[in-house]
């Protein structure tokens, strides 16, 4: 009785994620980034430096300052890199018909060293407007800073890697460090 009962949840949960994944294939397809230079024009999978807009599946990224330090925060919520920390501000703008999620784990930086690089879960409570999970509702923007701990090594020559939720397509965002 009870190996049935296995095989028939394991069964219903396979159903389940073929309809989920069905009702998702269009929305794994892969799409090449449309770049808006900051001087105007556009360039098809262009890679984009900051102050340029990058649309990627219906949502626009923006990299508009990008620093470094090697502490975030304040007296009462100050952080120390291990290595040195890369700050990016980001504006996000949801061009879809439905409201969109955006993740931290969806935005990596890209080092140097050809490493990749997630957001620094101690700095980001250090900030006060850090990207964290956010959900944009469409036409709406919502502006934020990701902080990353680098080996200090990694900094020169980094980039940020977009990458769509529910697809395959990514972008790149030359940081200028």
């Amino acid at each position: 009785m009870r190996k049935s009962l296995r095989y028939l949840m394991s069964g219903a949960a396979a159903a389940m994620l073929l309809l989920v994944g069905a009702g998702c294939a269009e929305e794994f397809q892969t799409e090449e980034p449309t770049v808006e230079s900051a001087k105007g024009g556009a360039a098809k999978g262009k890679v984009a430096k900051v102050g340029d807009k990058v649309t990627l599946k219906g949502t626009t990224y923006k990299v508009t300052n990008v620093r470094t330090a090697k502490s975030v925060g304040d007296s009462f919520a100050k952080e120390t890199a291990n290595g040195k920390f890369v700050i990016v501000t980001v504006a996000l703008t949801n061009r879809k018909d439905e409201p969109a999620t955006i993740m931290s784990d969806n935005l990596k930086l890209i080092g140097g060293n050809g490493k990749q690089y997630t957001t620094s879960d101690d700095a980001l409570f250090a900030v006060d407007d850090a990207l964290l999970l956010e959900e944009i509702q469409p036409d709406n923007g919502e502006k934020g800073q990701l902080v990353y701990d680098l080996p200090p090594k990694a900094v020169s020559g980094a980039t940020l890697r977009v990458e769509d939720l529910f697809s395959d397509s990514t972008a790149h965002i030359k940081l200028g460090l």
